[in-house]
């Protein structure tokens, strides 16, 4: 059985209101939303975005 593999871009609450996308390999936070919804659905995407160059 293979360990589960953490998600790279994560959400992180900086503060009431203010959500970012959180990039676990280089430490930086970027995409600013007012909303862990809208974060959430940022990171989504990014996550898909990179499996889909790490397959080719």
């Amino acid at each position: 059985m293979t360990a589960p593999t953490q998600p790279r871009f994560v959400v992180e609450k900086h503060g009431p209101g203010a959500y970012y996308v959180f990039n676990t390999a280089t430490c930086l936070s970027r995409y600013l939303c007012f909303t862990r919804r809208g974060a959430q659905k940022i990171a989504d995407r990014k996550n898909a975005e990179h499996a889909q160059r790490e397959a080719r």
